[in-house]
């Protein structure tokens, strides 16, 4: 097999054990009296996976999964304890942040530093350093300590280092979940450039949509062990399944949500470096004279009944006219359930763009919820789907309320027929569905 048609990353039977003290004495003491004075902890066990050249990888799971303790074996930091390994061609990697710099150099003496230890050559770097002080946008902040920056600074010169040294496989681990909005978006269009040109990635995030956008397969890690591999679609589904019962089971149980569903929150950034902003959104349920905008009156819920319109009207600004948007618009139930999207990317929607403010209405014709209530999301989006420059919640909206008590969330078109329905020619119409 040639090196073109191998794997990328082969893992078979990856398995990570430490040794846990009570304090620092013990572990002198078992020096000296070579007997065992520690716990053993198992971080990761029996991981066996092939990841394809120019494909992504997205590790998943909740906190403790072990999924940073396979993330830095794969990049070379820590040695597994059991199974084997290969990793074809150079490999750079985004774990935590500021990981890799030395505190008291310079943010230039760091990219020197890291670039040695990827393999770089000094004629190399000479070529590389000018690309990667640019991508960073530091400014005069190149040439002060590292220990100066802030976490948004660090990333930064992380993932200037990490991609602008061409890597063959890139890890990134939650690296895109600080910074400000202007940098996160020049680094997801980077990762898309970088797959498109046939790089290998290996992302671990939270946020789902990130996953299912740069990855097409997914593992899912739990207690350290594998509890899903395949096509990302699926795997994040089934991991999604598995958080809404664990909430369902604590919530029984009178304890919190246990999913790991934190709001995707824009970033506070600058005004000069965020290039776009909602400037209102107004909802409308049925008739106009039944119905006002979500900041009216004394701030309850607006009341629905089942098969009314809904309207949400958006509007926002751009300082830069040239700038393409999508918007998305996400209906979740008042206790985190989510009952449907829409966006504009994927309903084949040209974005907006040619003029500093924009306006649209999102039209539902009938409500197919019959009861609860209900939060509004909407997102401002790049020309990928995939960025959001703003975005506006309008917690507990509406209130949808039925004439007597009803079973659900949706309501389906529906039919009965009988044996001698069945055997008559007919129409069948299309049903009209709402996932929950």
């Amino acid at each position: 097999m040639d090196r073109m048609s191998s794997p990328a990353v082969v893992a078979r039977d990856l398995g990570k054990t430490y040794k846990v003290y009570s304090n620092p004495w013990e572990r002198l003491l078992e020096a000296v009296i070579r007997r065992p004075r520690h716990r053993s902890f198992t971080a990761l066990s029996g991981v066996s996976f092939d990841l394809p050249r120019g494909e992504g990888l997205g590790v998943i799971g909740q906190n403790g999964a072990g999924k940073s303790t396979l993330l830095k074996i794969l990049a070379g930091i820590v040695a597994p304890s059991a199974g084997e390994l290969s990793v074809e061609g150079k490999t750079a990697a985004i774990l935590e942040l500021g990981s890799g710099f030395h505190p008291e150099f310079t943010g230039r003496q760091n990219i020197r530093l890291n670039a040695a230890m990827l393999g770089l050559t000094a004629q190399e770097l000479e070529v590389k350093l000018p690309s990667i002080i640019e991508f960073s946008e530091l400014g005069a902040f190149i040439d002060q300590p590292v220990k100066t920056y802030s976490t948004g600074m660090a990333m930064r010169l992380g993932f200037a280092i990490a991609t602008q040294v061409e890597p063959d496989v890139l890890i990134i681990d939650e690296a895109l979940s600080v910074g400000d909005g202007y940098f996160q978006k020049k680094c997801m269009d980077h990762l898309q450039a970088f797959l498109a040109e046939g790089g290998t990635l290996l992302f671990c995030s939270h946020a789902m949509y990130y996953v299912s956008a740069f990855c097409q397969r997914a593992l899912w890690l739990r207690h350290g062990e594998v509890a899903g591999f395949g096509a990302a679609d699926e795997v994040i589904r089934d991991y999604e399944l598995f958080l809404q019962r664990k909430d369902a089971a604590r919530a029984l149980d009178g304890e919190g949500p246990a999913g790991e569903r934190d709001p995707i929150d824009a970033e506070a950034d600058e005004p000069s470096r965020r290039p776009a902003r909602i400037d209102r959104v107004a909802c409308r349920i049925g008739a106009p004279a039944d119905s006002a905008g979500p900041d009216a009156g004394d701030g309850a819920p607006l009341r629905a009944h089942p098969g009314e319109p809904l309207e949400v009207e958006i509007e926002w600004e751009t300082s830069d006219p040239e700038l393409p948007f999508h918007l998305g618009v996400g209906l979740n139930r008042s206790d985190g359930v989510e009952v449907a999207s829409f966006s504009t990317f994927h309903d084949g929607r040209a974005p907006w763009c040619g003029t500093t403010r924009h306006a649209t209405r999102l039209v539902l014709p009938e409500l197919p919820l019959v009861k609860g209530e209900f939060t509004l999301y909407v997102f401002l989006l790049d020309e990928a789907g995939l960025h959001i420059h703003d975005q506006r919640i309008l917690p507990d909206l509406f209130r949808v309320e039925s004439s007597g008590y009803q079973f659900g969330i949706v309501r389906i078109d529906h039919h009965w027929e009988t044996a001698e329905d069945s055997r008559r020619p007919r129409v069948v119409s299309s049903l009209a569905s709402s996932g929950a």
